[in-house]
């Protein structure tokens, strides 16, 4: 039967997920399905700043709104409108240092260990396209405005409203990630696509951190492979670095990658240095493949990597990419799913045909997750019903709409308090 709950940590059943990541059969028993949150979980995060700006009383903000004969919304959008500039007025001390932010790029690619979040990667873009939604926003509130009595120029006006954006979190980062690249790489022309593979990778490619989450993972399919008889290990994930490969590296676990090429539409095929390629044979005869019938030719049991997005391999360039990220990126891509070639090779889909998903670090708002979500749960066996599950720190409304409408089963906690979680209830035979 069909189950929708939110499960709070202390309801979390982990010795259940513990046995199902670290199984005594040769058979998977659920498919880890990454996304961006997985690799950014690593990171420490700032103590929360306690320092309060001074406010104004009650009295002020009702001598204010009585000279200016404000009453209804109108008071109550001043009086919130003044409160939250005292927060600015603090804030613009205190986050990023400054609000254009022009280290930003060398910050990401230098000065992180782990990978830039989605957030983070739209602020790169939109600062280097010099373009922000918040310009519109500027000119259409100068038709309200009488003639000189705001003293402020445009660039203070979008400054301002972009440090409103960071405090509230309303619309922050102002533009979605797949609209200000597909502007980026569009303004740029022809030489668009190469630039914008030329950042991403500068800024991904060379991170080689693990989190707990990919350890974790990488450990579990160690495990499985040691049963007797074990079928292929499948992890599926949307991100492009190579955090999960280098996890399986330094527990010496053989693995192939999949990825969907943008050019031709192939799948590409990247063994690793674990499995024994002789002068690429393998890499040859697994080659030239469209995912609707791709078969994967391969020595033994491995795990099986399917980037559904592409990777950003350092050996990799801008020919060989498959990188999923503009709003093109995405039409292009489920178009493609529904194409004689199809996108999602077709031996993924035999690997995941009858297993539940088990997603880490995704949000599935944004409509591009939710639609490829869709389309692979499509792809399994619809007799042989399997409960999702996805593990998410804080769940808001149209999340939980969302997965109810999926019968998925939401495990509210954050990925390292999980991790922990399902080391301390490791079976007896681990």
């Amino acid at each position: 039967m069909a189950d929708f709950r939110v499960l709070t940590e202390k309801q979390i059943p982990y010795e259940v997920f513990s046995s199902l990541l670290f199984s005594k059969k040769g058979d998977q028993e659920i498919v880890p399905f990454l996304g961006a949150g997985v690799s950014v979980s690593g990171r420490a995060h700032p103590p929360a700043a306690h320092a309060q700006p001074p406010m104004p009383d009650k009295s002020q903000l009702e001598a204010i709104a009585n000279q200016l004969k404000l009453d209804g919304h109108a008071k109550v959008f001043m009086e919130m409108a003044i409160l939250v500039a005292c927060h600015l007025q603090l804030a613009q001390r205190t986050i990023d240092g400054q609000l254009d932010d022009s280290e930003l790029f060398e910050q990401l690619r230098d000065r992180e260990s782990f990978p830039p979040s989605a957030g983070e990667l739209a602020r790169l873009f939109a600062q280097r396209a010099r373009y922000t939604a918040f310009q519109r926003v500027v000119q259409d509130l100068a038709k309200f405005f009488p003639p000189d009595l705001l003293g402020a120029s445009d660039e203070e006006q979008v400054d301002s409203l972009r440090l409103l954006s960071r405090v509230t979190g309303i619309a922050n980062p102002p533009d979605p990630l797949t609209s200000i690249t597909s502007y980026y790489e569009n303004n740029l022309g022809k030489r668009g696509r190469n630039e914008l593979w030329g950042v991403l990778s500068d800024v991904i490619a060379h991170k080689e951190r693990p989190t707990l989450t990919h350890q974790m993972l990488a450990e579990a399919a160690l495990h499985h492979l040691k049963a007797e008889l074990a079928v292929d290990y499948l992890i599926i994930t949307t991100n492009y670095d190579c955090l999960m490969e280098k996890a399986l590296d330094e527990l010496k676990i053989p693995y192939v990658v999949l990825a969907t090429k943008r050019a031709d539409q192939k799948v590409a095929v990247r063994f690793s240095e674990q499995v024994k390629d002789e002068a690429g044979r393998l890499r040859e005869r697994n080659s030239g493949k469209y995912p609707s019938n791709f078969t994967l030719m391969k020595p033994g049991s491995m795990v099986v990597l399917y980037k559904i997005h592409g990777c950003l391999n350092p050996q990799l360039d801008v020919k060989e990419e498959g990188i999923v990220i503009t709003d093109d990126d995405y039409v292009n891509y489920i178009s493609q799913m529904n194409s004689p070639q199809g996108a999602i090779p077709s031996y993924v889909n035999e690997l995941m045909r009858d297993k539940p998903f088990l997603f880490l670090g995704y949000s599935l708002s944004d409509w591009n997750v939710r639609s490829v979500f869709e389309t692979l749960r499509k792809r399994r066996n619809p007799d042989e019903f399997k409960q999702d599950f996805s593990v998410m720190c804080s769940v808001r409304d149209y999340e939980k709409i969302f997965f109810e409408k999926n019968e998925v089963i939401i495990l509210q906690t954050d990925l390292n308090s999980f991790y922990q979680g399902i080391v301390a209830s490791l079976p007896e035979h681990v």
